[in-house]
């Protein structure tokens, strides 16, 4: 007999659909950047509607990601010297950084650390898509740096209740954390993400890759497929050298080799190369995404 969950799903779900929505922009730059055919000039006029937004990328374009060689002074040009996917990554830094900088006792994580883990992933995304043998949509990297914005929502929305609930139903059940938010909530922190993405209007795609991020099987989209491997490097991009969380999180997520088929690339040599690459571009740009 399954026991029932801990807490009222359907609340959960409206707790997730009740998030500050995005503005108008962010979300219509979204579906711009998921369109294949859309051009640049489009994208910057979209963003430069909104002058705060505007102020905010610029501010972020021209920290120490660029080297401080060349300053960003328009829209148009961060567009061109970022890119449409890294550039929309950027507006939505903006509108997340604040909460997913926050700590999470409930999942072991410091001020910051889901942030930094968040921004990594994104980069991984990117490097991924310019490295896959299969062509990966632009919008992979918000879907990245987005996956685990569920545990925002689950902490903020229970508070101290989620602690004392997952750490019971983990040590009664002796199962990994996803599973333990099954027990409790009856579904999951990627079941939540994608749930406020949908209600924010974001692309289909995005929606996929954040609820898909934990799924390991050969029927995945090439975005769920990326987002899923990120969301694995990025464990490995921020943590020091030997540490036991490097590979912890590879193990818990299973199999990558479907992963690694979807997207063309070879399990060994691809999967270090990206990392190290992702590692090194991190270290470069991870002030970019600073709120």
């Amino acid at each position: 007999m399954t026991t029932p969950p801990l807490v009222d799903r359907a609340d959960l779900l409206a707790a997730a659909e009740s998030v500050e929505p995005l503005p108008h922009t962010v979300a219509r730059l979204a579906t711009l950047v998921a369109d294949p055919d859309c051009d640049v000039r489009e994208i910057a006029e979209t963003v430069s509607l909104d002058v705060v937004l505007t102020a905010d990328l610029l501010r972020r374009a021209n920290s120490a990601a660029l080297g401080g060689r060349i300053k960003v002074t328009s829209v148009r040009s961060a567009v061109v010297r970022l890119g449409p996917s890294t550039l929309l990554s950027l507006v939505l830094a903006s509108r997340v950084s604040g909460r997913m900088g926050q700590a999470l006792p409930a999942y072991g994580l410091q001020p910051g650390a889901l942030w930094r883990r968040s921004v990594a992933a994104s980069i991984a995304a990117e490097v991924i898509r310019s490295r896959a043998h299969t062509p990966v949509p632009a919008e992979v990297a918000t879907a990245a740096l987005l996956h685990d914005f569920g545990m925002v929502v689950l902490a903020s929305h229970f508070g101290k209740q989620i602690v004392q609930m997952l750490a019971l139903a983990s040590e009664t059940d002796g199962v990994d954390q996803l599973e333990t938010e099954r027990v409790v909530f009856g579904l999951t922190h990627a079941d939540i993400g994608s749930t406020v993405a949908e209600a924010w209007g974001l692309p289909r795609t995005i929606v996929a890759g954040i609820r898909d991020h934990h799924e390991v099987h050969d029927e995945l989209s090439v975005v769920s497929a990326a987002v899923g491997l990120a969301c694995v490097m990025s464990y490995e991009i921020t943590s020091p050298e030997g540490s036991v969380e490097r590979g912890a999180h590879a193990a818990q997520h299973g199999d990558i080799a479907p992963l690694m088929r979807i997207l063309h690339l070879d399990e060994e040599d691809d999967f270090s190369t990206i990392v190290a690459m992702s590692r090194e571009r991190f270290e470069a740009v991870a002030d970019r995404y600073a709120g």
